[in-house]
């Protein structure tokens, strides 16, 4: 069962219209959700998605590592059209980012299972007015064991 992390902490999926990748969305109107596998979106791709935003409920991006800055670009870029429907992040995501996710303009991060039992909510937080911070408070010590 998938575990949505919001501001509010851990939330049971309440998407239920499922999701279709960007070459499948038709130009029927309705409220469908797309997943995004990548967030580098060729010309095309892009010119597609931005034609089809109005029409989506939910644009679902795939982060494909910890570090993915492609995705919270893509994130920034799409809220830039205008869109407010649901930006939703998934796969390779930390609760380190959450402030950086939700600052790029996704609304939420999808968990698996796995992922919300090795990361529980606590450490989720949003710090919209500041930065997340370090564990530990600052730089380790130079005799401090790296762990």
């Amino acid at each position: 069962m998938t575990i949505l992390v919001k501001d509010g902490g851990f939330m049971p999926e309440d998407w239920q219209a499922g999701y279709v990748p960007l070459a499948a969305l038709s130009n029927a109107p309705g409220q469908a959700g797309v997943d995004l596998s990548t967030p580098q979106l060729g010309r095309e791709e892009w010119a597609r998605l931005c034609r089809l935003l109005p029409q989506i409920g939910l644009v679902r991006v795939k982060m494909r590592h910890f570090g993915d800055v492609a995705a919270l670009d893509l994130a920034q870029a799409i809220r830039r059209t205008g869109y407010r429907g649901r930006l939703r992040a998934h796969g390779a995501v930390l609760a380190r980012i959450y402030t950086m996710a939700r600052r790029a303009g996704f609304d939420e991060i999808e968990l698996d299972p796995e992922q919300a039992r090795r990361q529980p909510a606590e450490p989720w937080r949003n710090v919209p007015d500041g930065s997340p911070a370090r564990r530990g408070g600052g730089a380790p010590r130079r005799d401090a064991p790296i762990r």
